[in-house]
Order: C-alpha cells, then structure tokens, then sequence
C-alpha cells in the first residue's frame, strides 16, 4: 500500500508540474499574442500614419500592401484606411499600375539611393517624386532576401518648384542690368551682383565687408540721406534719383530702390536691398530735350517759350529793385531777299552770326532770344535810364553793321530795331512786346537801319 500511494503522491504532483507548466505556457503565450498585438498596432499606426506612401511589393511584382498615402500622392484618396487587394480601383481610377511602374523605376537603383520623377497624377496635377527601396528580408535568421521589396515615395513637388525659383532668383540676381547690393542692418555690404560690378567700378572683393556708403557723392547733403531714411523706417522702402560715387571718382545719376526687409517673426529689419541703374544717356537725354524745348535749333539762342517763362520774372526783379527793363525787339532789313538771292543756307548762316554779334553785344546778366525767323529779342536787366537801353542798341546796331563773309558771298544785314521799357510803356510782358513790336515796325516804315523807342502817341 505505501508504494501505491507514493506512486499516486508523485503522479499528483508531477500533474500539478504539468498544469502549472500549461498555464505558465498559456499564459505566455497570450502575453506573445498581446505583444504581437501591440507591435502590429505600432506598425500599422506608423505604417498609416507616414507621411510617405509605403508599399510591400511582392517578387512577382505585386502589390501586397499599401498605406493610405500612396494613392494619395498619385492625386486619389483611399476611402479606408489602408488598402488590399480587394480594392484596386479607388473612384474609378487603376492607380495600382502606375505604382509598380514606381516600383520598378525605384529598383533599378541601389537600395536606399533616392530617385526622382514626375508623373501627371489622377487628378491632372504634375507632381515631383522621390522613390527608394530595400529589400524584404525572410522571416529566419538566415538574412536572405525573400524577393519582396518595400517602395518608399516622397512627395518632393514645393522642394522642388523653390529649388526652381531659387536657381531662376539667383539667375536673374546674376544676369539683371540694375545693379543690385544686399546689406546687413549696419549697412555692411554682404552682397553685390555683376551689374554692380560694372555700374560702380568696385568688384564683388571690394564691396563686400564695407559700408554702404562706399558709394555716397558730395552731390547730397546730410538733410537729404536723412530723408532716405526717415522713410525707411515709415514706409520701408524708398526710391528716387541718387548720385553715387565710382571706384573712379566719378558720380553718376542713378535711379534707386531701396527696401527694408523684415524678419517675418519678430518684424525687426535684418537687411537693406538697394536696386539701382545708370540713368545718365537718359539724363543727357532729358536735358538736350530740355534745351530743344527752350532754345533756338539753328542758332542755340534762348526761343520764344524761354523769353515768356524769364520776361515776367525780370518785370517783377525790377519791380521790386525800382530799377527799368528795356525789352529790344530787332528785325534784320530785307532778310527775305538774302534767302531768295543766296539760298536757305546763307540765310542761315547770317541768322547764326547775327547771334553770335547779339550775344557779344550785350552783358551776361541780360538776355537774348530768336523768336522766330529773323526776329530777336533782347531784356536789358537792372538798367536805370533810357541812355542805357540807347547805348545797348547803337551797339547792337554798329555789330550788324560789318560783313558777314559766307563762303564766297559778303553780305551786310542791317537792323530795325524797337526798345520798350518798363514800367513806362507797359507793367505786363505781353505789353511790352508788342510795344517793342510797334516801335520796331515804326523803324521799318521810316526807311529801316535804325533804332526808335516806343511812342504811345506815335503808335496808338
């Protein structure tokens, strides 16, 4: 009996082994199940949640899986969460083949090296692309791989279009005719363009490390680059004509932007651009039409337009000095006869020296004007008697007196010529014009070559 129940003692206990071993084991076994679980949770989580699309193709070439985000970037959105072969079509559109044809393009390069294309997606957007794979290796240890791989897609289009924009900026900023300087917020020049190079005269090495002010000129005053900078600091930026300063010495007229930039976060200026061009063939330009506007094209004398801008303005110097204004309106004698007998040519060539003989005859400080034809004007500024204006004109009238030699030909223009003065014949200009006027035509009726001043008795 006691074998028997030593027997039963040990069966019973090696039972109880045996049951504690299979809860042991089971329990385990849920704890693997558990984590398997939870591993596939954090995977499908990861897996779902990338940003970019993921897909296990097989060594057949097929897709096995996929997350959300593959379709998505060849311009469709899975309904799921996820994708299975159960599904190929997503809103009527195959996105699959175009996927492997990912696939295959992405594995005709090493594992791992990004590739990158374009594709026109289903939703007619092009889109940039970057694919890498690697290999899916088997399940055992032996490390072999098992001919599925995983694809990797990025979406790489904003990356690339602000690389585009950033090479076209940098070439432009490169091949622009302005020149261009980009300063820190002390104005220490960072940067320079060619333009800059070839407008200034300074290189890039020179330029870079100094002041702005390399290029200030003696042209502006202070009160003038304060202004520039008042608003600046208002409005944040500022353009206008500037003189700059050349590696020469030179000044050159320039016309010039200048922007504030501001760091977007803390709206604190970081850097100043300047833009600016050569505008001297334009200044050149505006001031020979500027002279063409107010001055004779034959003989270079003031005109008609710049005797009626400077006439009221000598009236009211002299109104309020107290001193006259003698207005001398001289016609040549028979100057119509020249031009029938010699030519247009000749007649020119007597306008021009009879110019030349006015100018001569009188002082800087007055003024003379061909008002058309052969008709000039001439203001006596600050005189204080009627002798002067008759000195001035008995000069005039002796200097048209001498032969004028052109080519083979001598001629002798003589003038009439007609003196109003101010204030007695006339406060306005036009008055007195037409008085001078007057008086010269006066001279004409008399038998001409003469100088007669106005009379409002003899001229009505």
């Amino acid at each position: 009996m006691s074998a028997l129940l030593v027997l039963a003692i040990v069966a019973s206990v090696v039972a109880l082994v045996l049951l504690a071993l299979t809860f042991r084991t089971r329990r385990q076994i849920e704890e693997a199940k558990r984590s398997i679980e939870e591993r596939e949770r954090r995977y499908r989580s990861l897996f779902e949640s990338s940003f970019s699309g993921i897909a296990l193709v097989s060594e057949a070439g097929h897709l096995v899986e996929w997350n959300a985000r593959l379709p998505a970037l060849l311009g469709l959105t899975p309904p799921g969460g996820g994708g299975n072969n159960d599904e190929p079509l997503i809103r009527g559109w195959n996105w699959q083949p175009q996927a492997l044809e990912l696939a295959a393009l992405a594995r005709q390069h090493p594992p791992g090296e990004a590739h990158e294309t374009s594709l026109i997606g289903a939703d007619g957007e092009r889109r940039t692309l970057a694919l890498r794979h690697w290999p899916m290796a088997l399940a055992d240890d032996s490390g072999t791989d098992s001919g599925s791989y995983w694809l990797l897609v990025n979406d790489v289009t904003q990356r690339e279009e602000t690389r585009t924009l950033l090479r076209l900026a940098r070439q432009t900023y490169q091949s622009i005719s302005e020149a261009i300087l980009i300063t820190d917020v002390t104005t220490r020049i960072i940067d320079v363009n060619p333009a800059f190079e070839g407008i200034t005269g300074f290189s890039r090495d020179e330029a870079l490390g100094m002041r702005a002010s390399l290029l200030r000129s003696d042209h502006h005053d202070q009160v003038f680059f304060d202004a520039i900078w008042k608003q600046l600091s208002d409005t944040g930026c500022w353009r206008g004509e500037i003189w700059n300063r050349c590696r020469d010495g030179r000044v050159l007229p320039c016309w010039m932007h200048i922007y504030a930039i501001r760091d977007p976060s803390s709206n604190n200026v970081t850097h100043y651009v300047g833009v600016f061009s050569d505008i001297s063939e334009r200044k050149l330009i505006e001031e020979r039409i500027s002279f063409l506007a107010h001055h004779d094209s034959l003989t270079g004398l003031a005109n008609r337009f710049s005797l009626e801008a400077v006439l009221p303005q000598s009236i009211a110097l002299a109104r309020r000095q107290g001193s006259k204004v003698a207005v001398l309106f001289v016609d040549l004698d028979r100057f119509k006869e020249v031009n029938d007998t010699f030519g247009h040519a000749t007649g020119d060539e007597v306008l021009i020296e009879t110019g030349r003989r006015l100018s001569r005859a009188i002082r800087d400080s007055d003024f003379l004007a061909r008002i058309g034809g052969d008709e000039f004007v001439v203001l006596l500024n600050e005189i204080s008697s009627v002798d002067d204006a008759a000195l001035v004109a008995s000069t005039i009238r002796e200097a048209l007196h001498g032969p004028i030699h052109t080519g083979s030909s001598s001629l002798v223009v003589t003038p009439s010529i007609g003196i109003s003065l101010f204030p007695e014949d006339g406060e306005e200009a036009d008055s007195l014009l037409a008085h001078a006027d007057a008086a010269m035509y006066r001279v004409k009726t008399d038998g001409r070559d003469n100088l007669r001043f106005y009379s409002a008795r003899e001229n009505p």
